[in-house]
C-alpha cells in the first residue's frame, strides 16, 4: 500500500513539473494526418494543475487550440472521465467510511 502511495505522489509531482508550461505562440497550426488522441489525453490529465498555474497567474494554456480535429478532442474528454471516475471511487469510499462509524 505504501508503495501504491509513494507511486501516486511520485505522478502527480511530476505532472504538476511538465506541465504548467507557458503556451506556444502558434497554437492554431493543426496537421489532420497525425492522430492527436494521446495528445488531448494528456491535456485532459495535466488540466487540474494548468488550472493551478492559471489561477496563480501563470501564461497557461488550458488546452491546445490548434488541435480542432476529432481525436483530439476524444482524449482530452477520456482523461477528464479518468478524473470523473476517480472521484466517484473517492466519494464511494469516503461514504462506506462515513457509513462504518
Amino acid at each position: 500500500m505504501k508503495t501504491k502511495k509513494h507511486l501516486i505522489f511520485i505522478y502527480i509531482i511530476a505532472l504538476l513539473l511538465i506541465s504548467c508550461i507557458p503556451a506556444p505562440e502558434n497554437t492554431s497550426y493543426c496537421d489532420s494526418s497525425k492522430n492527436y488522441i494521446l495528445l488531448g489525453m494528456y491535456h485532459g490529465l495535466i488540466i487540474p494543475f494548468s488550472l493551478l498555474g492559471k489561477a496563480i497567474g501563470l501564461n497557461i494554456g488550458i488546452y491546445d487550440a490548434g488541435k480542432d480535429v476529432f481525436s483530439y478532442w476524444l482524449g482530452y474528454l477520456l482523461a477528464l472521465l479518468v478524473y470523473a471516475k476517480i472521484i466517484r471511487v473517492l466519494w464511494l469510499g469516503i461514504k462506506l467510511r462515513m457509513r462504518k462509524t
